[in-house]
């Protein structure tokens, strides 16, 4: 009789590791394709703005706000002054911030020369998987890349950075 209900809890453990474990995993994919989701919108808001300026900030900004993002990530900065990494501190500004070490950003931009007089922008934002009884675990970065095109403006460019 003993034997019978030491094997059942066992069982019973079993089935809730395995459940507690495919849980997480449907927490990780769902929220790793929202993430995916978020990113190829912000891609497509710079691209159909030309680039960053005050528009595709605000633009951006304003639909991270309505999707409820609120997800901050550390950027990496490259100390290039021209085509450095640049961070949204505060999603209710226009303005960019050149990246600094340590601090957190709810996204981060680079800019990247592309062929003759046109350029591209790589779009970092952060993703966070988080179980529901343990909480937040770990956070990872999602890259993506616009597509090369001609900026309307560089002078809106070094507005929206302020420099």
């Amino acid at each position: 009789m003993m034997r019978q209900t030491i094997g059942g809890t066992w069982l019973l453990q079993l089935m809730i590791l395995f459940i507690l474990l495919f849980v997480g995993f449907i927490v990780l994919t769902l929220n790793y394709s929202r993430t995916v989701k978020i990113k190829n919108e912000l891609i497509n808001m710079f691209e159909k703005y030309e680039g960053l300026n005050d528009a595709s900030i605000e633009l951006v900004n304003n639909y991270l706000l309505y999707t409820g993002y609120d997800v901050e990530g550390v950027c990496v900065p490259n100390g290039d002054s021209e085509t450095g990494v640049y961070g949204a501190l505060d999603l209710n500004s226009t303005k960019l911030e050149p990246a600094r070490e340590g601090e957190k950003y709810y996204y981060c931009v680079k800019k990247y020369k592309g062929a003759n007089t046109t350029n591209y922008y790589q779009i970092t934002i952060f993703y966070k998987f988080n179980l529901p009884i343990i909480g937040d675990t770990s956070s990872f970065t999602i890259k993506g890349t616009t597509s090369n095109f001609q900026a309307q403006d560089d002078k809106q460019y070094e507005n929206v950075i302020g420099d």
